[in-house]
């Protein structure tokens, strides 16, 4: 059961790093790390900055360190691409398309037990 959890957990978590980030526009990992905990998903640096970190290698975002006009430590501010647009889409297109199907076999599996 565990094992199932981390798998959903991990593609719903990088879903939802493309949706944030889209929205915010540019966004730093804490800054990152901050959104997603106030939309009540729980997420360690350990597990966000990789998967920045791969999520940039494979094109869907861009990242660049600022250091002008900003008090404290230079931050590596993510953007989408035009992958990370794209892969965001077929993402939620899929997520939408999964969710339908399971909600699907909720009502048919009420209407049996009927």
């Amino acid at each position: 059961m565990k094992n199932w959890m981390t798998q959903i957990k991990k593609g719903y978590l990088e879903l939802c790093v493309l949706s944030v980030i889209k929205g915010l526009g540019r966004v730093y990992g804490f800054q990152l790390i901050s959104e997603l905990k106030a939309l009540e998903i729980e997420t360690k640096e350990g597990t966000l900055y990789p998967l920045l970190n791969r999520m940039t290698k494979d094109g869907q975002l861009c990242s660049v360190w600022e250091t002008n006009e900003i008090k404290g430590h230079p931050r590596k501010f993510y953007s989408l691409t035009k992958k990370g647009f794209k892969s965001l889409e077929l993402m939620q297109e899929e997520f939408e398309s999964m969710n339908q199907t399971y909600q699907n076999i909720l009502k048919t599996s009420e209407k049996s037990h009927e």
